[in-house]
């Protein structure tokens, strides 16, 4: 017998809206906690089941007797323990589909069905079968070989393994039989909090571009004016939720900053990965040139920038190294960059202070800088400064300033490295000071801290330490053109 099925919910934002119209093959929304999340998807999965073509042989009989067509649809929800499936999600999904709606079958801490069937104003009815269950230690081929749903939802993806979304591509789709005409649509789709860095989730849809046929959906900060399901939940609900809470869990969980480590806490809590980076890779502005920041040492880094008319700074690429490349054969991997992507821009070079100093000139000797400039063909000037507050502070001046509504620095996809610096990797390191939390007063050295002092020394020496030392606009020098070889020789004595 069907039901009339009454949800009466619409979007918590334009967000949301946005993806529920998606019909991507696999659809992630990401947001944090309180952010409707898991509601989104179960409604979507009744979207879809609504718009699922009736089936070619089955009908079901209505609240009046009469037998009318079947569009079939099974849903397979997957979490990571039955613990969390029994907590959280079934919780949410009883809130809309209460258990003595038409069948249920499941006990705690085991697998549970869920079998509804609803009419629809088009004289129709959905047959929406929902499945839960949780992979716990099992193995990810033989697990998912038991389900063959429309539409594999897992929920908060960032616990489940890679493996999970691999073999589930494969099921989704065999639900309805191909003899009752197949799916309308059938898919992957995922919920998660912010991931941490290391998570497949952030490797695979937030770092790099989306393949085609991947869309991802991300929800604003908590505590942005533009927060999604504010109605849904108690007033105040993220200002309490911040009270006594660790500042990662602030940041990932309320903020949905991804991969914010626990091990150390960010060097530049300014960035927002939502507002800061662009949906792609950014292309550079013609006419305008190309400013260059480059880090010295054993393993040498470059950051590859422009500054907008208006003042905005974008990054374009970026180019790191592993340890023990010299600054010949890292200069030419420089220069190939520069003739691959950008071969009709004049370029201004600023690099570490350091890296112009400490050779035997009366010797014959050359610096790292001398060296990288003959290979690129351009001047390479020292950054203004190599103090660490001076070189910090031009970085947090432009991620803090708005200029005509738009974000004073923006991050290309291209730049990887500098994004995940970004959002955790480049820290102050934890210390170990008994019950007190204590940091570095030094960022860590690893990966990330090369490409971001890059970074320090291309906006300090394009003009953003001028502002750290308040000085007068106008007093630093024009960017320089790029100047050929024989026009221009690093290793020219005056």
């Amino acid at each position: 017998m069907s039901e009339t099925l009454d949800i009466g919910w619409k979007p918590p934002g334009p967000i949301s809206a946005r993806f529920m119209a998606s019909q991507a093959r696999t659809i992630i929304l990401n947001g944090p906690l309180g952010s409707g999340k898991t509601t989104s998807v179960f409604m979507k999965a009744v979207k879809f089941a609504k718009q699922q073509q009736p089936s070619k042989r089955h009908k079901v009989r209505n609240r009046n007797g009469v037998m009318v067509p079947a569009r079939q649809f099974k849903l397979c929800v997957i979490r990571e323990t039955y613990r969390q499936l029994w907590k959280t999600t079934l919780q949410t999904w009883f809130k809309r589909f209460p258990q003595d709606i038409g069948t249920f079958v499941g006990s705690k801490d085991a697998p549970a069905t869920h079998n509804i069937t609803f009419e629809l104003r088009d004289g129709t009815a959905v047959q929406f079968i929902a499945e839960f269950a949780a992979i716990g230690d099992l193995d990810a081929e033989s697990f998912m070989g038991g389900y063959e749903p429309t539409m594999l939802f897992l929920s908060e993806a960032n616990l489940l393994s890679r493996e999970v979304y691999t073999f589930g591509q494969g099921r989704a789709g065999r639900y309805p039989d191909m003899e009752d005409g197949g799916p309308t649509w059938h898919g992957v789709v995922m919920d998660c909090n912010a991931p941490e860095l290391s998570s497949w989730v952030y490797q695979d849809f937030f770092r790099k571009t989306l393949p085609e046929g991947v869309e991802l959906y991300r929800l604003p900060s908590g505590f942005s004016p533009e927060a999604e399901n504010l109605g849904g939940l108690p007033k105040n609900y993220y200002q309490d939720q911040k009270i006594g809470q660790e500042a990662w869990y602030i940041a990932r969980m309320l903020e949905n900053k991804p991969g914010y480590s626990r091990a150390g806490k960010p060097i530049y809590p300014e960035y927002n990965d939502v507002l800061h980076c662009a949906d792609g890779e950014l292309e550079p502005i013609p006419g305008r040139p190309l400013v260059i920041g480059l880090d010295a040492g054993l393993t040498p880094a470059a950051v590859i920038g422009q500054q907008t008319i208006n003042g905005c700074w974008i990054l374009l690429d970026e180019l790191t190294s592993e340890p023990g490349v010299g600054a010949k054969r890292f200069g030419q991997r420089l220069a190939a960059l520069l003739h691959e992507r950008y071969p009709e821009y004049i370029v201004a070079g600023w690099a570490d202070p350091a890296a112009a100093v400490g050779v035997d000139k009366t010797a014959g000797e050359h610096s790292w800088i001398e060296i990288v400039a003959h290979e690129l063909g351009i001047r390479i000037r020292p950054a203004p400064s190599n103090a660490l507050t001076r070189r910090l502070e031009a970085v947090r001046l432009p991620l803090t300033r708005l200029i005509d509504g738009r974000p004073g620095l923006m991050v290309s996809t291209r730049c990887e490295m500098i994004r995940e610096g970004f959002n955790s990797g480049y820290k102050f390191r934890k210390i170990h000071a008994g019950q007190e939390e204590k940091y570095d007063e030094t960022p860590d050295k690893n990966e990330y801290s090369h490409p971001h002092d890059a970074l320090q020394y291309m906006l300090s020496g394009g003009g953003e330490d001028m502002a750290v030392m308040n000085r007068r606009e106008g007093e630093w020098g024009k960017p320089l053109p790029r100047q050929a070889v024989d026009d221009w020789q690093a290793f020219k004595r005056a």
